[in-house]
């Protein structure tokens, strides 16, 4: 029961993760105010990611591929730390390169496509 939790929140927070990246990278009408509400979900959302993946990852930890796991984390690491420092700069209105929101939506790609595909 528990693991299905887990792996539920797991889930949502991809699909959260993922959905909110592609809003705030194809729509360029957006307001400074929601731009930087969406920004704070987007980071929940990777830091949930992380936190159940690592969660999940220790309740199974000999039924899983340790390699395939290893470079999830880092992605998930890496999306974590990137949707942080996105969040911080919107909260500041500092100019962003769009390539930044581009990199999080790629690795966060990556890292479901690790998942369902290997």
């Amino acid at each position: 029961m528990f693991h299905q939790i887990l792996y539920s929140l797991h889930i949502i927070g991809m699909v959260t993760l993922i959905s909110i990246g592609l809003y705030l990278f194809f729509n360029k009408r957006i307001t400074e105010t929601a731009r930087k509400t969406l920004a704070l979900y987007m980071m929940s959302a990777a830091h949930t990611q992380l936190l159940t993946g690592f969660i999940l990852f220790f309740l199974l930890l000999s039924q899983v591929n340790h390699m395939k796991i290893g470079i999830k984390m880092l992605l998930a690491i890496e999306v974590a730390v990137l949707s942080t420092i996105y969040r911080k700069k919107i909260a500041k209105d500092e100019k962003l390169n769009p390539v930044f929101l581009f990199v999080i939506l790629i690795s966060s790609i990556a890292v479901t496509v690790i998942a369902f595909v290997m």
